[in-house]
C-alpha cells in the first residue's frame, strides 16, 4: 500500500493504526504538520541519520521516511510497538529502522539529528497511558532527562535536535534555538559548540 503521506490527514494517517493506538493519537503521536516541519530542518541530504526517541507507534518516523530523503530510525522500549511500525513501514513501502532498546544503549554519535517529542513524559502523567506497566516516577523521568542530557552534550557540532512540548532544560546550553514555531511548542535547535 503506498500512500501519498503528503495528502494525508492526521485523522486519515491514524486510521491506518489499530483502533487503540488511533485514539492515543492526540496524546503521544505527532501531528503530520509537526513532523513534516521538524524532518524539513534535521534533513540536510539522503546521508542524514535521524533518531526519533521514544517512537511509539512510529508515525513520526513514518512521516519522516515518506517526505525526506534522510535515513529515518526510532528507539521504543515496548516490542509490541516496535512489531507495529515494522509492520506500518512494511505496508506503506517505507524504508525506516525501528530499533526495540532503552536509549541508554543506543549510541548518539551514530546520527546527525534526533526528535523528541516528551518521551519520557508519561513518568509524570498517567492520562491516556500507554500500557499497565507505566507509574508515576518523578525520579526516572530526572533521570532519563539528566542522561539525555548527557548524550546530546557529546554529539559533534552542526547536530540538530527538534523538540516538540518539551522543556527547553532538555537541550544543552552548547545548543542555539534557531527557531519556534506552533505557538512555541516546536522548537529547532544546533549544536554550535
Amino acid at each position: 500500500m503506498q500512500l501519498e503521506l503528503d495528502r494525508l490527514t492526521d485523522r486519515e494517517f491514524d486510521a491506518l493504526y489499530p483502533l487503540k493506538i488511533n485514539k492515543l493519537s492526540s496524546t503521544h503521536w505527532t501531528p503530520m504538520e509537526i513532523a513534516k516541519k521538524a524532518i524539513g530542518f534535521m534533513v540536510r541530504d539522503s546521508e542524514t541519520r535521524v533518531l526519533d526517541i521514544g517512537s511509539g507507534s512510529g508515525k513520526f518516523c513514518l512521516v519522516a521516511a515518506g517526505c525526506s530523503t534522510g535515513q529515518i530510525y526510532g528507539v521504543e522500549k515496548r516490542e509490541s510497538l516496535i512489531r507495529l511500525s515494522r509492520k506500518m513501514a512494511a505496508q506503506l513501502g517505507l524504508r525506516v529502522n525501528f530499533i526495540h532498546a532503552d536509549i541508554k544503549s543506543i549510541s548518539f554519535k551514530e546520527f546527525d539529528s534526533f526528535y523528541f517529542f516528551n518521551s519520557f513524559g508519561e513518568n509524570l502523567d498517567l492520562t491516556d497511558s500507554l500500557d499497565r506497566e507505566n507509574s508515576i516516577d518523578e525520579n526516572a523521568y530526572q533521570e532519563n532527562c539528566r542522561f539525555l542530557h548527557g548524550l546530546w552534550e557529546e554529539v559533534p557540532n552542526g547536530t540538530r535536535v527538534v523538540t516538540y512540548c518539551e522543556e527547553e532544560k532538555i537541550v544543552p546550553d552548547q545548543f542555539i534555538l534557531i527557531k519556534s514555531e506552533a505557538k512555541g511548542k516546536l522548537k529547532f535547535w544546533e549544536k554550535r559548540f
